[in-house]
């Protein structure tokens, strides 16, 4: 047991960090609020502006890469692995549980049609995996995505060093883009491309490099060629060209937070960012289906796409907020609690961190497959 006297002081919080999972988190939702939900539900007209910026989620999987990084730099991979599971899967469980009820018994009669299978199917994070099981949310994708890459990590943190680990992040970006032509000819190979999401390699591999770089353990020049890469990879893969182009302006804020001074100039305005930080989580787990269903019903009442586009974004904020404070946090508790006394220690943090240790955020749909979601919910990918 490590003592109150003896114990490390923690680094002080960067504000940068907050504010830039906060600009992420606002992407998403503005383009899923203004872009998303009315495409899938044109009776609810247009909003007041459109947000056509598919780049948030992509931002906060190079975030999550770097904190896993510093993570699994000072600790164990295994107590790695469970802190993260203990982190996402709770939430995401009570998330997919919600959302399917309020697709079920509060959207209009004939939105959806999702039964038991396919809520049992999305706990268990196999809907990718099987065609005919319909997705609860498609911003659920991104939830398996970071829990392979999260046992991939803690799997070969120390095998990876030095010249491998350099060249098992450009075959990151590579290997997908090299693969993609052989998917027409492979159901096989198709699945399991598409089951491991491997077209979101490269958004972990430029999370990796800007931790090396930031560490002094990869060159500048290695730096701009594999962010140059993983964004060639990005537009191939996603063909949204815009949106990479606002990616890459939010990767060099990524990089200006890793290795620059703390943005002290945001430090007035430091509580309400790093609160809003703090629920990015439990925002994303609830934002998008239901905030589209609460759209319906305010649109229902009469009230015009201003009043449509608070509403989302307040549901959003609510809803996330009690996900992280009645869910998200108790959850972690007391699985890191479980797992510090079955290894004969207590937990240094009984909190979950405040950092971006473990941020899975959604974007558009997954661009290889169509989200497979039932009834008026179906949104073709672009």
């Amino acid at each position: 047991m490590i003592s109150a006297q003896t114990e490390k002081p923690r680094s002080a919080r960067k504000v940068s960090w907050d504010v830039l999972r906060v600009v992420a988190i606002g992407c998403v939702l503005l383009h899923h609020g203004t872009l998303t939900s009315v495409s899938s539900h044109p009776h609810l007209g247009s909003l007041p502006f459109t947000f056509p910026m598919s780049m948030g989620a992509s931002t906060l999987m190079v975030v999550s890469a770097f904190f896993a990084c510093a993570t699994l730099n000072s600790g164990r991979p295994g107590q790695f692995l469970w802190r993260r599971m203990a982190r996402l899967l709770p939430a995401y469980m009570a998330a997919v549980v919600l959302t399917y009820a309020v697709q079920r018994w509060i959207a209009p009669e004939g939105w959806n049609q999702l039964d038991v299978r396919d809520v049992v199917y999305n706990l268990l994070l196999l809907n990718q995996w099987f065609p005919d099981v319909n997705i609860v949310d498609f911003a659920y994708w991104t939830i398996p995505v970071q829990i392979v890459a999260f046992i991939a990590a803690a799997a070969l943190v120390k095998v990876l060093r030095g010249t491998k680990l350099r060249v098992f992040l450009w075959a990151l970006v590579l290997t997908p883009l090299l693969l993609r032509p052989l998917l027409d000819h492979s159901e096989t190979l198709f699945a399991v491309y598409n089951g491991f999401a491997m077209h979101r390699a490269q958004l972990f591999a430029a999370g990796i490099a800007i931790w090396l770089w930031h560490k002094d353990r990869l060159g500048t020049p290695q730096l701009i060629g594999l962010l140059f890469a993983t964004l060639f990879a990005q537009a191939v893969h996603t063909t949204e060209y815009g949106s990479t182009v606002g990616f890459g302006f939010l990767l060099l804020l990524v990089c200006a937070a890793a290795a620059g001074p703390d943005w002290v100039y945001f430090k007035p305005v430091a509580r309400p960012v790093t609160w809003l930080a703090g629920i990015s989580y439990g925002v994303y787990l609830v934002h998008q289906q239901i905030g589209t269903v609460v759209m319906d019903r305010v649109s229902a009442a009469g009230f015009g796409s201003w009043w449509l586009l608070v509403a989302f974004l307040t549901s959003a904020l609510v809803l996330g907020w009690a996900m992280t404070k009645f869910v998200e946090r108790p959850a972690y508790r007391l699985l890191t609690q479980i797992q510090s006394g079955s290894s004969g220690s207590s937990p240094r943090s009984p909190e979950p961190s405040v950092l971006p240790v473990s941020q899975p955020s959604t974007a558009l749909a997954d661009p290889l497959t169509e989200p497979r979601l039932s009834g008026p919910f179906t949104v073709q990918p672009r």
